[in-house]
């Protein structure tokens, strides 16, 4: 990366102060509304409206400021290459879930030995909520939906695959900032194997398509068809702690198979779409056509 590289002056904790700013002016009009209305800030709902607004607000904010170091947006994103193939990312879409699923049931049964009260409180949360749970369940089910399809894989993949992955790259390189935008989106996320390996496949995608758009799309199937795994019928009996905990543990060898079935294609993706040391990224190879 040259000295002509605008991501050079977009640093990290200008972002992480912008969020931390946003998250407490938000805390601060929550805490306002609540004791007018009357109504309980643990509400979900309120869980959700503030993550919508920290993630939107804090992508304009990431805009206004790479605008203001003449990035270009459009740049950045990159537009769909003409005939795209969308049936083979479909198929990596579904064996990122199937490692996801597979992983994820893999972690929490051996965390449930040493930590069983937070596996179950991390199993045991719906994304959809009744009545007892939420004083407005319709309005917060559909907005549950609007986050997990629409908000989250736009915000997110602006930010990691778009933002960070450019300016860690300028910073550090394009193999260290793929490994550390994938980890830190990790972090954030319960599954943190799943989701690091979801994270570099989204990375991956970007890099080899030039832009954002296949990521998003992917990244929304994936969570709408948690949302959908969702709405499967449960059995009424799994509810409590012990019963959770038992079917972790009876089911275990399935997150095995899963991750066996997946990981040949996620490996043999990652070995043929892994940059080159010398690699224009999106950004630019985009800004030259």
């Amino acid at each position: 990366m040259n000295s002509e590289n605008p991501f050079v002056n977009f640093t990290t904790r200008s972002l992480l102060l912008c969020a931390l700013l946003i998250s407490l002016a938000l805390s601060f009009l929550l805490r306002i509304v609540t004791e007018l209305s009357g109504l309980n800030p643990n509400e979900p709902i309120f869980t959700l409206i503030s993550y919508n607004l920290i993630f939107i607000l804090l992508c304009l904010w990431a805009v206004e400021r790479l605008s203001q170091l003449q990035v270009k947006t459009d740049y950045l994103i990159g537009k769909v290459p003409h005939q795209y193939r969308w049936l083979p990312t479909i198929g990596i879409v579904i064996n990122i879930l199937l490692f996801s699923l597979g992983s994820g049931q893999l972690l929490f049964y051996l965390l449930s030995f040493v930590a069983p009260e937070l596996v179950e409180s991390i199993l045991s949360e719906p994304i959809f909520l009744s009545g007892s749970d939420n004083f407005a369940p319709a309005l917060s089910n559909i907005l549950a939906v609007i986050t997990v399809v629409v908000v989250a894989p736009i915000t997110e993949e602006l930010l990691f695959r778009g933002i960070l992955l450019h300016r860690w790259a300028a910073k550090w390189g394009i193999t260290p900032a793929l490994l550390l935008t994938s980890l830190v989106f990790g972090i954030l996320h319960p599954n943190i194997a799943g989701l690091f390996v979801f994270g570099l496949m989204m990375a991956l995608l970007y890099l080899k398509t030039r832009t954002l758009i296949v990521p998003i799309i992917c990244h929304a199937l994936n969570n709408l068809a948690a949302v959908g795994l969702e709405l499967l019928p449960k059995d009424a009996s799994t509810t409590e702690t012990a019963d959770i905990l038992e079917q972790l543990n009876a089911y275990w060898w399935v997150g095995m198979v899963y991750v066996v079935l997946s990981a040949p294609w996620l490996i043999d993706f990652i070995r043929k779409n892994w940059p080159k040391s010398v690699f224009d990224l999106p950004y630019f190879s985009n800004g030259e056509q």
